[in-house]
C-alpha cells in the first residue's frame, strides 16, 4: 500500500513540475516558441470555465470569493482596481474599468450601425514587443459557433439580474452590461520553453485576451481587452472551477490553466497564423513530438 501511494505522490509532482508557472532563466531556454491559443467556450469540456451554479452549491465553496467563471472573475477584479486591463492594439496601453466599458458600448454601436469598426483580430497586439502576431486572421472558417449568447446586449442599466442564471441563456449581468458576448470564446498567450537543466518544458502563460462576438453571428469579432497573466493571478487563486464528476474536487481557475483541464486549439506560433483545424491539430502534435524526441536524463 505504501509503495502504490509513494507513487502516486511522485506521478503528481511530476504533473505539476511540467505544467507549473516556474521561472526559467533566458540562459537555460534550449528551445521556445510563443503560442496564441483558442478556447471554445460552448464545448463540453470548457463549460466549467464559465458555468454559474445554483446557491444551494455555491454555499459550500466558501473559500472561492468568484464563483461566475473566467470571464466574469476578471472583469469583477478590474471593476475592484485589482489590476488594469490593456488594450489589444498595444500592451503599453492600460485601461480601467470605465475604458472597458466605452469599448463595449462601441462595440453595441456596431450592431446598429452608428459605429463602423473592422475586425481587430486581423490586427494582433500591434507593437506590443514579442507579443505581436499580425499573421493571424480570425475567421469563420475555423468552425467554430457563437451558440449561447442572446439576441443583444440587454439594458445597459443598473438591473443586476440573476447572478444564478446559466451561461446559455446570455450571460451574467455585472450592472453594467450583458457578458454573454463574451462568454463564447477567449485566447491565452503562453511561451512555451524546453528547460535544459530539468529536460523538461514549461508553458509559461503571458496574456488573456477577452473577446467579443457578434450575438447574431454578422458581424467578425473584435478583441475587448488584454489581461497580464502575472496581473490576475491572486484572482484566479479566489475563482472556482466546478469538477463536473465530483462536488469534492472543485479547483481554483489558476490550477485549471497550469494542469490544462480544458480544451483550446492553436491558433498562431511565434507570428505564423494558422487557417483550419487540421492545420492546427498537425503543428501540435509537431511539438509535442518534437519534446519527446529531445534528450532526456
Amino acid at each position: 500500500m505504501t509503495k502504490y501511494l509513494i507513487a502516486s505522490i511522485l506521478t503528481l509532482v511530476f504533473c505539476l513540475e511540467a505544467f507549473s508557472q516556474t521561472y526559467v532563466r533566458p540562459e537555460d531556454h534550449f528551445w521556445r516558441r510563443k503560442v496564441v491559443n483558442r478556447i471554445d467556450l460552448n464545448e463540453k469540456i470548457n463549460a466549467p470555465l464559465i458555468k454559474r451554479e445554483s446557491p444551494f452549491y455555491t454555499k459550500d465553496n466558501s473559500q472561492y470569493t468568484e464563483k461566475d467563471g473566467l470571464v466574469m472573475t476578471l472583469f469583477n477584479g478590474l471593476k475592484q482596481g485589482k489590476y488594469v486591463a490593456y488594450h489589444p492594439d498595444s500592451l503599453d496601453s492600460p485601461l480601467g474599468y470605465d475604458e472597458v466599458l466605452k469599448r463595449i458600448q462601441e462595440f453595441e454601436g456596431s450592431l446598429t450601425g452608428e459605429e463602423d469598426f473592422d475586425s481587430e483580430l486581423d490586427e494582433g497586439f500591434g507593437e506590443g514587443g514579442d507579443a505581436s502576431f499580425d499573421d493571424f486572421e480570425g475567421d469563420s472558417e475555423w468552425g467554430f459557433g457563437d451558440e449561447g449568447g442572446d439576441d443583444g446586449f440587454g439594458d445597459l442599466g443598473d438591473d443586476l439580474g440573476d447572478p444564478t442564471a446559466d451561461a446559455g441563456d446570455g450571460g451574467a449581468y455585472m450592472g453594467d452590461f450583458d457578458s454573454g458576448p463574451f462568454e463564447n470564446v477567449i485566447q491565452f498567450v503562453e511561451d512555451r520553453i524546453f528547460d535544459k537543466n530539468r529536460s523538461s518544458m514549461v508553458y509559461d502563460i503571458q496574456f488573456i485576451e477577452i473577446i467579443w462576438t457578434d450575438p447574431g453571428e454578422a458581424l467578425p469579432e473584435k478583441k475587448l481587452c488584454t489581461f497580464r497573466y502575472k496581473d490576475v493571478l491572486e484572482t484566479l487563486d479566489q475563482a472556482q472551477w466546478k469538477n463536473r464528476f465530483n462536488d469534492a474536487e472543485y479547483k481554483t481557475l489558476r490550477e485549471v490553466f497550469e494542469l490544462r483541464l480544458f480544451h483550446s486549439f492553436i491558433t498562431n506560433i511565434s507570428g505564423e497564423g494558422l487557417r483550419t483545424l487540421q492545420e492546427a491539430e498537425y503543428r501540435r502534435q509537431k511539438m509535442v513530438e518534437f519534446e519527446h524526441h529531445l534528450w532526456s536524463y
